[in-house]
């Protein structure tokens, strides 16, 4: 088996070679960036945090554009070989001015994403709850019409949280068989099984976001609140 630690977060603030804040295109042919210049972001001792406080991007009628108020991924994908790969990393959460018992008004977490498919499979977690999102964005011209689809699974055994606490969190793909499976602390969280696309690579993500519907007059993801993330011991393990 290869581990791979894919940054060890020690030089003070991001690494360009290892994250880039990530674009998607808009319905008008525009690119939107996922980067808040007013983060805060910081790399010291082994341990990534981004603060955004408050949350200011917004989009008014895009949902999947709206919601992610910092996102930071890999610069380019990380393969996953036919015998799976197993991603994982210690995460802590904080929340100001909201509802951190409703884990769409704010929270952060690993995103790991197939963007050439859409696929996304990601850990949620606010300051007292935990979430696995499973879902596959609309984007144009990658998914198929009617093709889209978002599901957040909560346990009420383990989906406590407490704020700034660390907690593992890892997530298993396997491509043959179109699995994946989320795990907390080594404890099975969810696993879904007929993923619609055979996954042969994945963006690895750090994000602050939010989980809200556009609403008839825009955007209902900013209200003042905030977050902040901290991650460390983000590996990748495959073979």
């Amino acid at each position: 088996m290869t581990v791979l630690e894919y940054d060890t977060f020690t030089e003070g603030a991001v690494d360009p070679t290892k994250w880039v804040p990530l674009q998607l295109p808009t319905p008008d042919g525009s690119m939107w960036s996922y980067g808040d210049p007013q983060a805060k972001v910081e790399a010291h001792d082994g341990t990534l945090t981004i603060t955004v406080n408050p949350f200011r991007l917004k989009h008014d009628s895009v949902h999947m554009l709206d919601d992610p108020k910092h996102l930071l991924v890999t610069p380019q994908p990380i393969p996953v070989p036919a015998t799976g790969a197993r991603i994982s990393a210690e995460m802590a959460c904080e929340t100001y001015n909201g509802n951190p018992d409703d884990i769409t008004d704010g929270w952060v977490g690993l995103v790991v994403g197939d963007f050439s498919t859409g696929m996304i499979f990601d850990w949620m977690l606010s300051g007292t709850r935990v979430g696995a999102l499973y879902e596959r964005l609309p984007i144009p011209g990658v998914t198929p019409e009617g093709g889209s689809f978002s599901y957040l699974v909560q346990s009420p055994f383990v989906a406590i949280n407490e704020p700034g606490k660390f907690r593992s969190y890892e997530i298993a793909l396997n491509p043959k068989a179109r699995s994946a499976e989320w795990k907390v602390d080594g404890q099975a969280f969810y696993r879904t099984e007929g993923i619609p696309v055979e996954v042969q690579s994945v963006t690895l993500g750090l994000i602050v976001c939010t989980l809200k519907p556009t609403g008839p007059h825009g955007s209902t993801s900013v209200h003042g609140q905030g977050a902040r993330g901290s991650w460390r011991h983000l590996k990748v393990a495959s073979g």
